[in-house]
């Protein structure tokens, strides 16, 4: 779900941008734009937090299935 978050706000800024360069300006306030990139951020650092606690758990798995065998 995050990472759905994630390509949305990339995408809305991608349009801005590229409307930005055609002359059309853009629609939101700066304030927005560090909002949606703070989320971006804070949603990249969690899932990547995540992928390393999911690796720590199946390690410690692994290493107490191998010395209870």
């Amino acid at each position: 779900m995050l990472k759905n978050i994630n390509l949305f706000i990339v995408s809305l800024i991608a349009i801005e941008f590229f409307s930005l360069l055609l002359g059309y300006g853009t629609h939101f306030e700066h304030y927005k734009y560090a909002i949606m990139l703070s989320i971006v951020i804070l949603n990249y650092l969690f899932i990547k937090r995540q992928y390393k606690l999911i690796a720590l758990q199946n390690s410690r798995k692994k290493q107490y299935l191998e010395q209870s065998s």
